[in-house]
């Protein structure tokens, strides 16, 4: 009986959390992503993958989706950030979201 539950809330809650994200416009996507690698990338750092190793399979992974040279610039200053980042990797991905969406309200509004 358990595993049926189990199977089930993981079903319901994947549903749940894949319609939040389709529901983001690309802007939002976008810094929602970069604090995810954020994320990612503080734990990494902790369990000693070589940050040429990272900022490798970022750079990889950017070309392959043509990306552009500023959103890569960005993703390589978000990973080398967080290998510096002494904290917990929940706050790091907070700080990442919260000056990507400052940035972007700074660009709409001209600044």
């Amino acid at each position: 009986m358990r595993i049926i539950l189990v199977i089930l809330f993981t079903f319901f809650w994947q549903q749940g959390y894949s319609s939040d994200l389709e529901s983001l416009n690309s802007k939002e996507q976008a810094c929602y992503a970069s604090a995810m690698i954020g994320y990612d990338y503080v734990i990494n750092s902790r369990v000693g993958l070589p940050i040429e190793r990272a900022l490798n399979t970022v750079s990889v992974n950017v070309d392959a989706n043509n990306v552009s040279d500023t959103y890569k610039f960005q993703l390589h200053k978000v990973v080398m950030n967080a290998y510096q980042w002494q904290g917990a990797p929940h706050t790091y991905a907070a700080k990442v979201m919260y000056n990507c969406a400052f940035s972007q309200a700074q660009k709409l509004a001209g600044l």
